[in-house]
């Protein structure tokens, strides 16, 4: 619940209408119902990250069962455990992500592709998982100090929520053509906030 208070407060301070409240409030509900159903279907099992990313972008976009489309190609091991307490802020990130993508990046015009590749890494605090998303072809990049589009609450969870809530190393950036953004957490609850 405090996931969702949350969410709806950010939500409220970044809407300028009710019309534009409901639709984000909406969408941003329905990828944690998306997380809350993966979670409950896993069993004794846990959240796999590549199911996870196949979820969101699949809420978005056609994708075939290796989670790839016409403008979309993933790649990373497909067995990466995620703990529990990651997945429902991950989850909010890759959303925003995609919503993003969908409304001002790579999805949103023909000539627009995105990639995601992830892979593990060893580090003195145990394994990580490294994401890649990478979009190009995109005509309408903002400029350094423009405004950001749609609020900024994608990458606020990005750059400020997951390092505080999952000690991620995050990174966001506009490059010529399209967002390039990286995520690096733990796949092991004790390695996670702070490390």
């Amino acid at each position: 619940m405090a996931v969702v208070q949350t969410v709806v407060a950010r939500t409220i301070k970044s809407s300028d209408s009710l019309a534009h409240f409901e639709e984000r409030v909406s969408r941003r509900l329905e990828a944690l119902a998306r997380t809350q159903g993966m979670l409950s279907r896993r069993g004794e099992g846990k959240v796999m990250f590549g199911d996870l990313l196949r979820e969101e972008l699949a809420a978005h976009v056609e994708l075939d069962g290796d989670g790839n489309g016409t403008q979309v190609t993933t790649s990373g091991p497909r067995e990466v455990p995620m703990p529990s307490s990651t997945v429902q802020t991950l989850a909010l990130g890759l959303h925003e992500l995609a919503t993003n993508a969908t409304k001002y990046g790579a999805l949103a015009s023909p000539g627009g592709r995105l990639a995601v590749r992830w892979q593990m890494v060893k580090g003195g605090d145990g394994s990580r998982l490294q994401i890649d998303w990478r979009e190009s072809g995109v005509a309408d990049v903002p400029a350094p100090g423009d405004p950001p589009r749609g609020g900024g609450y994608g990458r606020e969870l990005i750059e400020r929520a997951l390092p505080y809530q999952l000690g991620a190393r995050t990174s966001y950036a506009f490059t010529a053509d399209g967002v390039h953004c990286t995520i690096e957490i733990a796949t092991s609850p004790k390695a996670g906030r702070g490390s």
